[in-house]
Formats: C-alpha cells, structure tokens, sequence
C-alpha cells in the first residue's frame, strides 16, 4: 500500500469514533413530580411546569423524561410513592405542598428536592434558613401569614356588615402560625374569629355550624390546605346554603362558584419551579439556591354568587380585580 494512501485510510479511520459521538444521543435527565391527586388529575396538568422547562431547552424524550406521581392526599401513599421515585434514580424531584415535600425528605437527604406551594418552610424544619437553606432543599415558598389581613379587610369590604370570621382550617396539616396572625388582624377590623378545625367531610356542616353559631353576620375564610382543596365543593355549598360570603386561597374555588380568592398563582410558582429543576440540572446545588418568596397574587371575584349573596361588589374592588366570573 502507498504511504499516502495509508495516511488517508488513517485519517479516515480516526474519525470513525468522533463521527460517532457526535451521532450519539443526549444523555436522559430523570426529573420526578410528586404531588396530592387533587391538585392535579394527571401529568397533562403540570403545563405550566413542563411549558417552562422546554421554553429552558429541555424536549421529553430527547434530554430528560418527567416520571409523574400525582397521589391521595395522606402520608402513606406520598411516602410511597416518593420512595417510588427515588428508586427510579429521579435527578431532581419537584414536589407540590408540604405533606409531598416531607415525604420526598423521609425518603432522601440526597436528592435535590424543588418545593412549591409550600408555607412557612423554616418553622416546618424543611429548610435552615430562607437565604442559605442547605441540605437537598430548596424552592419557592407561598402564602405568607401576612396575606391573612389581607383576606379579611376583602371581607369586610365587600360584606360591611360582618361581625364574625369562621376560619376553616386542618388542624393536623394546617401551619400554626395562621390562627395568631388572623386573630389579631381580626381586632383591627372589629371582627371576631371563630375556629372552624375539621378534617372529616362528612362532620363539616356540623362543625362548622357549632363554631359559627350564626350566619347573619358571619363570613368565611378558608385556609391552604390539601384538606380543604379536596373538599372544595362541599365547603362551597356550604356557605351558599348559609349566605355566608367568603374568601378561598386558591382560584378554583371561585371558577367551581366561590365567592372570591385573593391568592397565590400555582402556575406561577410551577415556571419558577422549572427554573430552579433546571439550574439544579446543570449543576448548581439546592443548598446554594435561596428559598424565595412567590411574588404574583391574583384577586379573583365571581359576580354571579356575589349576586346570589345579595352583595353588590364595589366598582373600586372590581377595578382592582385580576379575574372576574360573570
């Protein structure tokens, strides 16, 4: 053989493996979502999360592949199904609420954890501090106790009247730094709270009319919790059947004919969610990553049950509306 076509065969033999590792496919991110069924019926409904993560350069099948647990709001089946996504090698786990979120911890200390959707996590022990949280957890925190005030001045605006403030809550899952917060919030507006603690659907009315005992001058604020999103409805038609005008933290309640809801925007915190999954991916540790603050809060207001109500809602309110259902 020549010399020079030695050297070509050479050559050509050389780029044989660079030809074929630039034909290589991208290595496969594993991300988990772990989330109550409630908030979401399936995978379809974490848009939000999986528009932003591919507006980021992330295509499912191509460079990472979304392992889905959307389960019962009770500890064993989030444990259960946690442990499930921690045995599949998830990279990043985003998880919706704090009962996903502890159960995503009880199952690693290893894993990078997203929360969001999430109260208080410094006095829940889920992080260290806001701005430096350590360990494998980070995310984006919502409903800061201060929103309470702001639940209850919407009350009293668009019911003058109201007297008393039953405050529906879980008491096994609900934080306790609400109850203080709206009670003394409650003074400066001349209303009294009344605990509404229940966690059984099928005592609800019962209880919650025990603690209200009157709905003349009564109004209703619901507290976050997956308690209390799982039986939206049945605390909906109570307080239709009551006349009692009432604030939600979520907007479903008000598209499903709640009154209104000054809240958190979920979509919102899932695309913040999809940045911090993203960042964690391309190698920067949770631990270095702040726990921030959901900034984006939506008044939502449903004219046709205000009108049930008898309430005529103020042009002034409306204006400041970032959603009405006519």
């Amino acid at each position: 053989m020549r010399r020079r076509e030695f050297i070509t065969l050479l050559g050509g033999a050389a780029a044989w493996p660079l030809a074929a590792r630039a034909q290589q496919p991208e290595r496969i991110r594993r991300v988990g979502v772990l989330t109550p069924k409630q908030y979401f019926v399936d995978r379809n409904d974490v848009a939000a999360f999986t528009n932003e993560f591919q507006r980021l350069g992330w295509e499912e099948g191509r460079n990472f592949h979304l392992e889905y647990r959307g389960v019962a709001p009770n500890a064993e089946q989030l444990r259960s199904a946690a442990a499930d996504l921690v045995a599949l090698k998830s990279e990043v786990i985003l998880v919706v609420t704090s009962l996903a979120l502890r159960a995503a911890k009880d199952n690693s200390d290893t894993i990078p954890i997203v929360f969001v959707a999430v109260t208080d996590p410094v006095n829940q022990g889920f992080v260290a501090n806001l701005a430096h949280p350590g360990g494998n957890v980070t995310g984006f925190a919502s409903f800061d106790f201060s929103i309470g005030s702001k639940w209850l001045k919407l009350l009293k605006e668009i019911s003058p009247k109201l007297r008393h403030i039953g405050v529906i809550f879980d008491p096994n899952t609900t934080p306790g730094g609400w109850l203080p917060l709206l009670k003394s919030a409650a003074l400066v507006v001349g209303l009294e709270v009344n605990e509404v603690a229940v966690n059984d659907a099928d005592k609800f009315d019962e209880i919650a009319m025990d603690a209200l005992k009157t709905s003349g001058d009564a109004g209703v604020i619901v507290l976050p919790s997956p308690f209390t999103r799982l039986h939206r409805r049945t605390i909906i038609d109570f307080a239709a059947r009551h006349q009692l005008p009432a604030v939600y933290w979520d907007s479903r309640f008000v598209k499903d004919g709640g009154l209104m809801s000054y809240a958190y925007s979920l979509d919102e915190e899932e695309r913040q969610g999809a940045t911090y999954v993203d960042r964690i991916l391309k190698g920067e540790k949770p631990g270095d990553l702040p726990v921030q603050e959901t900034k984006k809060i939506e008044l939502v207001i449903n004219l046709k049950t205000a009108k049930a109500l008898g309430i005529t809602v103020s042009p002034t309110l409306l204006t400041s509306a970032n959603k009405v259902i006519e």
